[in-house]
Order: C-alpha cells, then sequence, then structure tokens
C-alpha cells in the first residue's frame, strides 16, 4: 500500500476515533502547518481549537520507520497522531498520540529544522506504551483545546486579513483671473 493511501486510512481512523469521543473534527482544505484536521469542541463564537497531524507507516513489510515534523509547526496547540499498520487487525491500539511537549523530545535533524522519530517492528509497542490513543488521552486533547492560547495558535497558522477604510480623496481648485 502506498504511504499516500495509508495517510488516508489513517486520517480516517483517528477522526473517527476522536468524533466517537465527542471531540468535533473539521478536515480544513488547506495543509498549513501540519493541520490535516482541527479538534474542537464547539462551534459557537470564540471556539478552540488543536491541529492535529495525522501519520500512518506500514511495518507489514518494513522492519523499520519514521516520521518528521517540522519544527515550525510544533506548539502546545499541536498534535500528532501516528497510526502504524503492523498486521491486518485494524485496533486503536496502533494509535499513538504526541502532544507539543512530547515532539519537542524527538531526536532533530542535522538541519534542526525537523524532529524525527524512528521505530521498528520489534520496539514500536514498548517504545509508544504510554502514548497508545485511549480515553485518557482524549481526556488530555480536551484539556488541551480548554486551555490552549487562541491568540497563539492563530499566530502559529500564519494567516491574516486586515482592511483598509481609506476616505475618497478631497480635491481643491483654486484660480485667479486676471486682466479682464
Amino acid at each position: 500500500m502506498s504511504t499516500s493511501s495509508l495517510e488516508h486510512i489513517a486520517e480516517d481512523l483517528i477522526s473517527h476515533a476522536l468524533q466517537r469521543r465527542n471531540v468535533l473534527v473539521a478536515k480544513p482544505k488547506f495543509d498549513h502547518n501540519g493541520a490535516d484536521l482541527l479538534a474542537l469542541l464547539d462551534v459557537a463564537d470564540g471556539a478552540k481549537f488543536c491541529r492535529i497531524q495525522c501519520k500512518g507507516r506500514s511495518l507489514i513489510n518494513n522492519k523499520k520507520s519514521h516520521i518528521t515534523i517540522s519544527t515550525d509547526y510544533v506548539t502546545d496547540g499541536f498534535i500528532v497522531i501516528l497510526y502504524i499498520e503492523h498486521d491486518s487487525d485494524i485496533a486503536e491500539q496502533n494509535m499513538f498520540c504526541f502532544f507539543g511537549q512530547d515532539i519537542r523530545q524527538w531526536r532533530k535533524s542535522t538541519s534542526g529544522k525537523n524532529y524525527m522519530l524512528s521505530f521498528t517492528r520489534s520496539n514500536y509497542k514498548k517504545k509508544f506504551a504510554e502514548h497508545i490513543f485511549c480515553k485518557k488521552v482524549v481526556d488530555k486533547i480536551i484539556k488541551s483545546i480548554i486551555n490552549i492560547n487562541v491568540d497563539g495558535e492563530f499566530k502559529s497558522m500564519g494567516h491574516g486579513y486586515i482592511e483598509f477604510i481609506i476616505p475618497p480623496p478631497i480635491l481643491q481648485v483654486s484660480c485667479s483671473v486676471s486682466g479682464i
């Protein structure tokens, strides 16, 4: 299976798992600053959200794999949820959740522009045991959304809008007539 197909499967599984636990999920029509999904608790005025990057990796025909995340994406409102396909069983036990504070502990690339997480078929379950996607993790996602600094998240999204209202110019004309 291609990485692209697996990424779509991971996104759908992650979206389904969050919605089952009453976290609203929006799919932006853009891929900006790692926002594959936006997780919300409400869509009323003042709604808060966190950005979720979905990753899917297969260990069926590979003994090892890794993921990379741009350092620019990582804030306290950024979450990576990784789905690992290891066998034919599609289960939440193969989904792992990493918050901003977790990601900042990963190894940095030589350029310093990415965080990198490597894992193998034989070590990922033990290595990621404390990150298994479960009710406790969803509760932590909900707390993250409630406590998020929305101003900081909107700044990290890199969008802006400004409207100028300029009054119409006022022109003055003067002339003088002489010698008539």
